[in-house]
């Protein structure tokens, strides 16, 4: 049974993949990531983040793609305690933009959009905890470089949001 379904996930895969690469010849990619963050500035209560992205590109001049890409980002705070009045937040990144291979594998990219935000607040009842939510949005913007070798995509940036950001690493497959 269990070499049936390997063979149909291998046959579905290779498909996929064949279909996926008959439309990068018209400028049009896909692309699925993992994502790293260092939080800086207004973010300096969490230790790190962690997450992934899907991200969509097409060619629209020689060397340069329009994107958009979304995804979701978890930020850890640096002391999880029900009385300390620390926060885990969920980013929502949705952004368009641009990038630009300024060499055969190198990129240089740009994007921007909103960020939709819920803040984990810890709720003192009693002698038990409890969490309740917050939810914001705020502008985003993102300059970065990249590296691209085939289907590898390994970039850095910097994520700005209201009075907040993070240096953020994604180490992304292009389908």
């Amino acid at each position: 049974m269990k070499k049936l379904v390997f063979t149909l996930l291998a046959g579905a895969l290779l498909l996929a993949n064949i279909n996926l690469r008959a439309q990068e010849v018209s400028g049009f990619r896909f692309g699925i990531g993992l994502e790293g963050a260092l939080p800086v500035n207004g973010l300096a209560g969490y230790d790190y983040g962690g997450g992934a992205t899907l991200r969509f590109g097409k060619g629209v001049a020689e060397n340069i793609d329009v994107t958009l890409t979304g995804g979701i980002m978890g930020f850890i705070p640096k002391d999880i305690s029900p009385t300390i009045d620390t926060k885990a937040a969920l980013f929502f990144p949705i952004k368009a933009g641009g990038r630009y291979m300024i060499s055969k594998n190198f990129y240089a990219m740009a994007e921007a959009g909103v960020t939709v935000v819920k803040t984990f607040l810890p709720k003192v009842t009693g002698t038990s905890g409890s969490f309740t939510s917050v939810n914001s949005s705020s502008f985003t913007y993102a300059p970065g470089l990249g590296v691209r070798f085939g289907g590898l995509d390994i970039g850095a940036r910097y994520e700005g949001l209201d009075g907040a950001g993070f240096f953020g690493v994604r180490l992304g497959y292009d389908f």
